[in-house]
C-alpha cells in the first residue's frame, strides 16, 4: 500500500473539527465550505434539517432542498427547508428539477452508509451545476483509533457511532476518497479534516517506520490523526 499522496490532493490539514456529528448538528465545518455566492443548495440526507436551517441563516436568499429517507427527520426538516424529496438514497430515481439546478451539493457523513457511493454521486452530478461543488465529510478508517487496535490487539469492533458504526457499509482511506471523486467524474480542490482531539504515543512510531521505508513521515501522522476528511470537489468535463 502506497503511503504518496494521490494526483488531485496535497495532503491533510487536520482542523480542530469535532468527532461525531448526527443529525441534528449545524455543521459549521461544512458550513465553511459552502461558498458565500450559493444560492440553490441541496442537503443529501438532511436528518431533520438542522445544517440547512444554519445554511438558510448564513446566505441570502439561499433555498435548501434535502434529500431523507426517514420519515420522522423528514417531517421536522419540512419545518424549517424549502422542501424535502422523500427519497431512499440506494435506489435514487430523477429528480424533479432541471439538470444544473443545485451550486453546493452536500454530503454530510453520508456516502459510507451506501452500498455504492459511487453511483450516489454519479445519479447526482447531473443536477449541479457546471460551476458548482459538492461538499462532503468522510470517516477515514486509517484514523489511529481503527489501525491501532486492529494492529495491536486484532480489533475491529463495530459499535453504534463512531468511525466503526455498524450502519457503516462503505470504508475509505484519502487514497480511495480520489479515487472515487475522479471515477464519479469529480476533482478534488479542497481537503481538510476535523480531528477527535486526541494523539496515539504509538504515532511517532509507526510514521518513523513509513519515512525509514521511504514514505512521508508528516504526511502519514496527518493521515492517522484525521477522524474525517473534508473535501470539496467540481465537476470535471
Amino acid at each position: 500500500m502506497s503511503t504518496q499522496v494521490p494526483d488531485g490532493v496535497r495532503g491533510v490539514d487536520v482542523g480542530d473539527g469535532g468527532a461525531d456529528r448526527y443529525y441534528g448538528e449545524t455543521r459549521p465545518e461544512l458550513r465553511q465550505l459552502v461558498p458565500a455566492t450559493a444560492r440553490r443548495i441541496l442537503d443529501v440526507g438532511c436528518g431533520a434539517g438542522a445544517l440547512g436551517a444554519a445554511l438558510k441563516a448564513d446566505l441570502v436568499d439561499a433555498e435548501v432542498i434535502g434529500i431523507e429517507a426517514f420519515p420522522a427527520a423528514a417531517d421536522m426538516a419540512e419545518e424549517v427547508l424549502d422542501g424535502v424529496l422523500r427519497l431512499d438514497l440506494q435506489q435514487l430515481p430523477e429528480l424533479p428539477y432541471e439538470h444544473g439546478h443545485f451550486d453546493v451539493m452536500i454530503f454530510g457523513d453520508v456516502l459510507e452508509h451506501m452500498h455504492d457511493p459511487h453511483g450516489v454521486l454519479t445519479a447526482l452530478r447531473p443536477y449541479l451545476a457546471p460551476d458548482g461543488v459538492i461538499v462532503c465529510s468522510i470517516p477515514n478508517v486509517g484514523h489511529w483509533s481503527v489501525i491501532g487496535p486492529l494492529m495491536l490487539n486484532d480489533r475491529w469492533t463495530y459499535g453504534d457511532s463512531g468511525l466503526l458504526d455498524r450502519t457503516h457499509v462503505h470504508f475509505f482511506t484519502l487514497y480511495e476518497v480520489d479515487q472515487m471523486m475522479a471515477a464519479t467524474g469529480f476533482e478534488v480542490v479542497h481537503l481538510g479534516a476535523t480531528s477527535n482531539g486526541e494523539v496515539a504515543p504509538f504515532l511517532a512510531a509507526i510514521a518513523g517506520l513509513v519515512g525509514r521505508y521511504g514514505g512521508d513521515r508528516a504526511e502519514s501522522l496527518a493521515r492517522m490523526n484525521a477522524y474525517q476528511f473534508l473535501v470539496t470537489a467540481r465537476p470535471t468535463g
